[in-house]
C-alpha cells in the first residue's frame, strides 16, 4: 500500500506508477535494467554450452576449470565488484598483460564504469548457474543415444541439434533464469561500479535511501517484480516451444 500514498499522506492514489511510468528516465532506467539481464544471460548461455560439452570429457584440467567456475560463487558480490575495478583498472594486472602481449593493443581498454563493462562483471558473478546447471544437465544425457545417432550416419552438428541440445534445454533454461534474476535484481555491482548506468535496484535505493521518497521506490520495487514475471513467462513458453520444435 506504499506505494499508493500520496505526498501528503491524505489517501492513495496510483500517481506514483503514473508519475514513473510517464518519465523518459525510469523508461531509461527499465531499459538499462533489461539489457544488462538479458545480456548476461545470452552471454551465460553462449560460455555454458561449449565449456559443458568441453568439461564432460574430462579433459586434462577439468577438475581446476570447475573451480574456476565455483570461484565466484564464493566470493561476496561487494568484494567482487571491488576487486573487479582493480584488475581491469587501465593500470590493472589485465590491461597490462594485454599490451604487452598483443600488439595492436597500444593503450588500456576502457571497461570500468561502462555498459559492456558491467555486462562483463555481471557474467563473472552470474553466468556460473548458468554454466553448473547446463553441465549437470549434459552429463546427465546417455552417450549411448548420441553414439547411436552416430552410426546412423547424424554429423555431430546433428547430433547436438537434434538430440543434445533438446535434452539439455530444461537444464540451460533453469540456469539461464537463476543468471537472469540475479542479474536483473544485481546492486552492489552497478552501485560501485556502474558510473551513470544505473539500473532499476540502485534507482529504488536512491530514491528510498537519499531522496527518503519511500512511496516511489516502493512504486519502482512493485513494477521491477511485475516485469520479472513478465519476461520470465515469456522466456519459458518461448523456451518450451523450441524444446517442442
Amino acid at each position: 500500500m506504499n506505494s499508493l500514498t500520496i505526498s501528503n499522506h491524505t489517501g492513495y492514489s496510483l500517481q506514483n506508477y503514473i508519475d514513473l511510468l510517464s518519465s523518459a528516465k525510469y523508461w531509461n532506467v527499465i531499459g538499462i535494467t533489461f539489457i544488462l539481464a538479458i545480456s548476461t544471460t545470452i552471454l551465460s548461455v553462449l560460455i555454458a554450452l561449449p565449456l559443458a560439452l568441453i568439461l564432460r570429457k574430462r579433459v586434462k584440467g577439468h577438475t581446476f576449470i570447475r573451480l574456476l567456475i565455483l570461484l565466484p560463487l564464493t566470493v561476496l558480490a561487494l568484494i567482487s565488484a571491488l576487486g573487479l575495478l582493480i584488475v581491469w583498472d587501465k593500470n590493472g594486472w589485465v590491461n597490462l598483460f594485454l599490451m604487452q602481449v598483443l600488439p595492436f593493443i597500444d593503450e588500456p581498454l576502457k571497461i570500468n564504469y561502462t555498459l559492456y563493462g558491467l555486462i562483463l562483471f555481471y557474467a563473472w558473478l552470474y553466468s556460473p548457474h548458468t554454466i553448473l546447471m547446463t553441465l549437470s544437465s549434459i552429463e546427465g544425457i546417455d552417450r549411448n543415444v548420441e553414439q547411436a545417432a552416430t552410426i546412423t550416419g547424424a554429423k555431430p552438428f546433428e547430433v547436438f541439434r537434434y538430440i543434445t541440445l533438446p535434452l539439455s534445454i530444461s537444464g540451460i533454461r533453469s540456469g539461464s533464469v537463476m543468471t537472469f534474476l540475479l542479474a536483473f535484481g544485481a546492486f552492489n555491482v552497478p552501485l560501485i561500479a556502474g558510473g551513470n548506468y544505473r539500473p532499476l535496484t540502485v534507482a529504488i535505493y536512491t530514491e528510498a535511501g537519499v531522496f527518503n521518497n519511500w512511496s516511489k521506490a516502493s512504486a519502482l520495487a512493485i513494477i521491477m517484480g511485475i516485469l520479472e514475471i513478465i519476461f520470465i513467462l515469456i522466456y519459458f513458453k518461448l523456451t518450451k516451444k523450441r524444446s517442442a520444435a
